[in-house]
């Protein structure tokens, strides 16, 4: 238990947040040390700023960074839930093709590569740098579609109409995989609403500001009891201010790149895994035989099937 609280008070200097701001601390404690050598020798005891200031200034600082923090946590829970999502729908609707579809595996197979290659391009879409050719699926095709989620859900679609019209698969099993199939789209709409309505810029520089004011007077109040500990003390502070808005700024986009966003790689490979898997099992294959048809009714002459992509 104290091995772990150990290891964090002597390697903080190794997380990612230190490498982004410890030059900003250090401006922060060589201004603090300008402060307090101005005050020892120049003011001699002079105080222009009381406590009273910054405990005010701090409350009302805490109330908006901790408002801050859990908005942008907020927004990358919802996108680890929307993922989430992802690998169970992706799950769920290769299960119910294997076992409600009779066609022929290879037709199966396709279509599990195909929601492997939804994940991969709604990553890459997400990412601003998704390519068709990174599709394994689709790496024959030169045009580049103006949305590659879209398109490849529309392959999706393609197939289970062509199962449908080919009686392979039945009213019922139909709208059992509409509903996994639908829900594929609105992930993609739901990730989009998270990157692309971001956190107000005037609310962020506002508390960019607050901050920036709270830490320039800080030195001014404390000398008079900290004396040369104003330093260390305002570096701290400032370390833990300024880390907490830019911890908050990295997350409020969670499908970027860096340490601090989802792992949509491992996910992807997630669902690789899950969908392949699911689609090798043959127990759950159904024969091939037709659905059996109410009495009286019969198959009204087949419409020529559309080749999917």
């Amino acid at each position: 238990m104290i091995r772990p609280w150990f290891a964090v008070l002597t390697s903080f200097h190794n997380t990612p947040i230190f490498g982004r701001i410890w030059l900003v601390v250090a401006a922060v404690a060589a201004y603090a040390g300008v402060v307090v050598l101005i005050d020892e020798y120049y003011l001699h005891g002079v105080h222009f700023i009381g406590p009273e200031f910054h405990g005010f200034l701090g409350l009302i600082l805490g109330f908006l960074l901790v408002f801050r923090t859990n908005t942008s946590y907020d927004r990358w829970w919802e996108g680890r839930k929307l993922w989430g999502q992802l690998v169970n729908d992706s799950r769920n609707l290769a299960i119910k093709v294997q076992t409600c579809v009779r066609a022929d595996p290879a037709e199966k197979q396709r279509l599990g590569r195909w929601l492997i290659d939804f994940a991969i391009a709604l990553k890459g879409h997400l990412r601003g740098g998704a390519r068709i050719a990174e599709l394994d699926s689709f790496e024959d095709k030169q045009e580049e579609p103006p949305h590659l989620p879209t398109y490849v859900a529309a392959r999706i679609y393609e197939q289970i109409e062509a199962w449908r019209q080919n009686n392979q698969v039945g009213g019922f099993e139909l709208l059992f995989l509409d509903q996994h199939a639908v829900s594929l789209m609105n992930i993609c709409g739901a990730c989009e609403r998270i990157q692309k309505s971001p956190i107000s810029v005037s609310y962020r520089w506002f508390i960019r500001q607050l901050i920036a004011i709270y830490l320039v007077t800080l030195p001014w109040g404390l000398t008079e009891s900290f004396h040369y500990w104003t330093i260390p003390a305002v570096a701290m502070l400032a370390y833990f201010m300024i880390g907490v808005e830019l911890i908050a700024e990295a997350i409020e986009d969670p499908f970027g790149v860096s340490e601090d966003d989802l792992m949509l790689d491992d996910l992807c490979r997630t669902i690789e895994r899950g969908v392949l898997g699911i689609l090798a099992d043959a127990e759950l294959a159904p024969d091939e035989t037709p659905f059996p048809l109410a009495h009286g009714m019969h198959l009204p002459d087949p419409k020529p099937p559309r080749e999917p992509y």
